[in-house]
């Protein structure tokens, strides 16, 4: 997939989420993302399925928000501001097609895949896991792992972004250290005393997913 759609537009769609540069904000200390310093084709194809690249929480939470608020980035902040300030700052980096059925996608996982340890009745949390291999000294290890599970919620109408990770699980639920078992159930836990917090009702009436 990555040769058919060619390294030069890979690293366009990258930057445009923000993905490849420092993240500006109201605080400094803000560490720019890694990356090769010559991007070579083995890199390209590694970075397609998650490896090369390493990102700062919240330039991965900002991304995940703009493919569920359809498909529009906002420029994140640390202080209040009001809606029409925040669509003020608005870039489009997808159709919103597309994150339409990226909301579908984390719906569905949330509901029957990897995602459902992280599910909160009544909240409808939808999500995708995220289980890398650890660097140590400078190769992939085999049994360690840095796991991350990016959710969304509610999931008929999302509002809110959650990102967990945990570095270096030895164990999780059913002795497992994946993410599903490990950074999922991290989400379940924050959305369930957060949620309520926030406003949001819940809701039991259940809804139908809709195909894409």
């Amino acid at each position: 997939m990555m040769e058919k759609v060619g390294m030069d537009i890979q690293k366009t769609y990258l930057t445009r989420f923000g993905l490849l540069s420092k993240m500006q904000t109201e605080l400094p200390e803000v560490k720019a993302p890694s990356q090769p310093k010559v991007w070579k084709e083995i890199n390209s194809i590694t970075i397609a399925f998650g490896h090369g690249v390493a990102t700062t929480p919240m330039q991965t939470a900002v991304a995940g928000a703009a493919l569920l608020d359809g498909g529009e980035l906002i420029e994140p902040t640390f202080l209040e501001r009001t809606q029409a300030e925040a669509e003020k700052t608005e870039e489009p980096v997808v159709k919103k097609t597309t994150s339409d059925a990226i909301k579908y996608l984390f719906k569905l996982n949330g509901e029957t895949g990897t995602g459902r340890t992280a599910d909160v009745p009544g909240f409808h949390v939808g999500g995708k896991t995220g289980t890398a291999n650890k660097v140590i000294h400078g190769v992939y290890s085999h049994t360690l792992s840095f796991n991350s599970f990016l959710a969304g919620f509610p999931m008929q109408n999302p509002q809110y972004v959650v990102l967990s990770f945990i570095d270096q699980p030895l164990t999780g639920l059913h002795n497992l250290n994946l993410a599903a078992e490990t950074a999922a159930p991290m989400v379940h836990d924050i959305i369930e005393r957060a949620a309520p917090l926030l406003g949001v009702k819940p809701d039991f009436g259940g809804q139908a997913l809709t195909s894409y």
